[in-house]
């Protein structure tokens, strides 16, 4: 087990930086190599011409044939990708942009680095539920890929060859030797490039870091992936793989504490792609569990020429939490047919909470969640993230083709989709709204003469007096060119389900179409269509929701701070009391813990009817707090009045925290209990006229009047009134809410006011070579004998009133923000913006 001071658990937490909740949108400026950039040369481009770009930027490549083509990138790209090492202390943006301006150059780029994705987990599970899920340790049974049933078709063909490009592979793990690629081409030991590939005894892989054939796994990720694709499978040790047999090449490109670059990504990329191509090596897919830095055109380009050659890259989505659509992470997010992104499951069939997604970009759900697997030195943990849930696909993909090898990489990435359960938490989030289901695909991949449904979306949820539509098609497989009859049935009984036509052909599309009424009771349907050709007979279903009319948001919080005892699986508990007579539809939870050493933490969320869910379950090791929010359906269909108590402990010693805060919103339809308003307004002044904004709330809502008093005699019934002041002054306003049962409440407050406007605007804004900054500021309006000058919201200088002064400082930003301000007065300027 894991300890706090494990280096593996250190090392690949380190790796990892998550996201606490969904964003629309992420800007980063990512981490680049010093000293090394990306170019891509023009198809025309001469020697000559390449090294005369070289030396404007005084760079070098490795290129020990002297044919001014890197070495490391040979294969990729017809030799037109070069990976330049920069003299030390070089300025990186610079080389870019002077070698961008050289006519035999197409592109140049940093060389981002690249971190493992994926963080440890204590390793107390016993078993594999992502590949045969009995429930166990609170799982809901069969939330798996089935590859039990599936090893009943096949358990793998070791001249199936798959890639895990990653921090390498201890080749020599009791649980993995079996399955290692050996290069048939290689003698090793004897110091020679037996094979001509560019590598020296690269007997079983790889290492771009030292470039060497050694890809021995120096962090763990890359073993314990590995092991998810292809533990040797019944032999009595350890664990199994999705594949009993197959051939595993390590590919080495991130370090010890688990970061690479850019380029060593290329370079595993371009060895696996000359093995392919030049060597008879039929490498299927390459497992990527691995992300960062910005869009790479040359990475990108890399992977679309491995696609060329027929190897599937298969990328974990992230373990940020957000939506990869609004914000790309790469490798998982380049628009390229040759890329398969995945995200992560739960043993509960939920995206896992920290999973990336992205309806367009990533294509399909795998476990990933606390998957035990194997790491080196013959050990076995478990670890949690999309990294986990990569090897899954991988493994899948691998056992296909172990009974159906002629299938193309666009066939392969079609058919797993196609095959996978449909799972309304990825429904919405990624392109097939499934979870990887391996038996299924084994059948689908059966090339005697069959045919197949496929249907778009595979489930979803509409509130009664709605209608819902699925698009299904017919697909022929091994030439099939009969006629099925379609049947339908929904469970338990629906009325308003009917299809668009009775029989179908291979291509032909139709629809299964559900008209609601206001009545139709809610709850969770499951429509099958079937299909009999007269000797063949399949079936697809999919699933509807439906909710009843007039679901809410419902908030409720407590404040209360709670220290969290050290080592006390006790822990402490908070309650929130739930007046509401609600029928619960949905819950967001969100929790804001300080705490150093999360993975100590576990939290749980009872409902009044006893019903528990664990938000976090010691995961997250050694980074600090948890300030999360969860989407939880494990209440649906209760009654929200009683009590929610959230559960917190501290499960190891040697870290304290406090419970800062935490609430629930309640989605849910039923009666409020009645609840007095909170009266609260701002207001905004212009010389002598204001302009005041109601900010009352009420649970209810059911403020039926507002009485304002201006505090010089005047009034007013408006929900958000405007009010001019006769003179400059200070007035005691206040607002006075009422709602419909009677309940009153007052909001209080001074406002000053003032017969003079302060109009401010920058002059000059000058920024020197050396980051220091001048900035000129003009105002006029002002009373007083001195002003007060604010930069970016800090007072930096009280000045005479004399309408000008002029603002120094160093370490400038891109653009500063002044506000000027009588001294001793509330009066201030509108912001002005300097920008450099």
């Amino acid at each position: 087990m894991f300890n706090k001071l494990t280096p593996i658990a250190l090392a690949i937490a380190g790796a990892i930086t998550v996201s606490a909740a969904p964003v629309q949108a992420k800007v980063t400026q990512h981490e680049y190599v010093k000293d090394s950039i990306l170019v891509v040369y023009k198809d025309n481009a001469t020697k000559s011409e390449r090294l005369s770009a070289q030396r404007l930027v005084r760079g070098s490549i490795r290129d020990v044939n002297a044919d001014g083509v890197d070495d490391k990138f040979a294969n990729l790209m017809g030799g037109k990708l070069a990976n330049l090492s920069l003299r030390s202390g070089s300025d990186v943006s610079k080389a870019i942009k002077m070698i961008s301006q050289h006519p035999a150059v197409k592109y140049a780029e940093p060389n981002y680095v690249i971190k493992a994705v994926g963080t440890p987990d204590d390793p107390s599970f016993a078993s594999l539920w992502g590949m045969n899920n009995t429930g166990q340790d609170g799982g809901t049974a069969d939330a798996d890929i089935d590859a039990v049933e599936a090893w009943d078709i096949s358990t793998g063909d070791t001249d199936v060859v798959v890639a895990v490009i990653d921090t390498g592979v201890d080749y020599n793990h009791e649980d993995l030797q079996g399955n290692i690629w050996t290069n048939p081409n290689e003698i090793a030991g004897n110091g020679i490039d037996d094979d001509g590939n560019g590598v020296i005894d690269d007997i079983h892989g790889y290492s771009a870091i030292d470039d060497d054939g050694d890809p021995m796994d120096g962090n763990g990720h890359g073993t314990h992936v590995s092991g998810t694709i292809g533990a040797k499978g019944n032999n009595g040790v350890g664990v199994a793989g999705v594949n009993w047999d197959v051939s595993i090449i390590g590919c080495q490109f991130l370090d010890a504490g688990g970061s690479g670059s850019t380029a060593g990504a290329i370079a595993c990329i371009d060895y696996v792609t000359n093995l392919k191509v030049n060597h008879g090596v039929d490498v299927k897919a390459s497992n990527n569990s691995w992300g960062g830095g910005g869009f790479s055109q040359a990475l990108k380009d890399s992977i679309e020429s491995g696609g060329d050659a027929g190897i599937l890259f298969v990328a974990a989505a992230g373990n940020g939490a957000y939506d990869n659509d609004a914000s790309p992470s790469y490798p998982a997010s380049y628009d390229s047919a040759a890329v398969m992104a995945v995200a992560s499951t739960d043993r509960n069939d939920n995206m896992s909470g920290f999973s990336q997604y992205g309806l367009t970009s990533v294509d399909i759900g795998a476990p990933g969640s606390a998957i035990l697997s194997t790491t080196p030195g013959n050990n076995y943990s478990s670890f949690n993230g999309t990294s986990m849930a990569t090897p899954h696909v991988v493994g899948a993909a691998a056992l296909v083709w172990s009974i159906n090898p002629d299938l193309t990489i666009d066939e392969m990435k079609q058919l797993l989709m196609d095959s996978g359960d449909s799972n309304a938490d990825l429904t919405g989030k990624t392109v097939s709204g499934a979870r990887l289901n391996v038996a299924t695909a084994l059948d689908m991949a059966d090339p005697s003469p069959s045919y197949r449904f496929t249907v778009t979306p595979s489930s979803q949820t509409i509130e009664a007096g709605s209608a819902a539509s699925y698009d299904f098609s017919v697909g022929s497989v091994a030439d099939w060119d009969g006629t099925v009859a379609l049947t339908v049935e929904v469970s338990p009984a629906l009325d308003g389900v009917s299809l668009s036509t009775d029989s179908v052909m291979a291509g032909d599309n139709f629809t299964l179409d559900v008209m609601t009424a206001a009545a139709t009771p809610w709850g969770d349907y499951t429509i099958t269509v079937s299909g009999d050709d007269g000797a063949i007979q399949k079936s697809k279903s999919v699933s509807l929701g439906i909710l009843p009319q007039g679901i809410e948001d419902y908030p409720y919080s407590n404040d209360d701070p709670v220290s969290i005892p050290d080592n006390d699986s006790n822990g402490i508990v908070s309650t929130i009391e739930v007046a509401d007579d609600l029928q619960v539809f949905g819950v967001t939870a969100d929790v804001n813990i300080t705490h150093t050493w999360s993975g100590d933490l576990i939290v749980t969320l009872t409902s009044p009817e006893g019903t528990e869910s664990v938000l976090h379950n010691r995961s997250g090791g050694s980074a600090d707090d948890v300030v999360e929010s969860w989407d939880l359906a494990d209440f649906n269909g209760e009654m929200a009045m009683g009590t929610w108590t959230l559960s917190v402990s501290d499960n190891a010693a040697a870290d304290l925290g406090t419970l800062n805060s935490w609430g629930i919103i309640i989605s849910g339809v039923g009666d409020t209990a009645p609840a007095a308003p909170v009266a609260g307004f701002d207001y905004s002044a212009e010389g002598l006229s204001v302009s005041f904004t109601n900010t009352s709330t009420d649970a209810n809502d059911d403020i039926v009047s507002y009485s304002w008093d201006f505090g010089d005699m005047g009034t007013s019934t408006d929900m958000s009134p405007s009010h001019t002041y006769a003179s400059a002054g200070s007035y005691a306003v206040s607002l006075t809410v009422t709602d419909a049962e009677g309940n009153t409440d007052t909001a209080n407050m001074n406002v000053d006011v003032f017969d003079n406007v302060i109009t401010a605007e920058v002059l000059r804004a000058k920024l020197s070579r050396r980051g220091s900054a001048l900035v000129d500021l003009t105002w006029d309006g002002a009373n007083g004998n001195s002003v007060d000058i604010y930069r970016d919201g800090e007072m930096v200088a009280t000045t005479e009133n004399d309408g000008r002064y002029r603002d120094r400082f160093t370490n400038a930003p891109a653009s500063v923000e002044y506000t000027i301000c009588e001294t001793g007065s509330s009066l201030c300027s509108d912001p002005i913006t300097a920008q450099f």
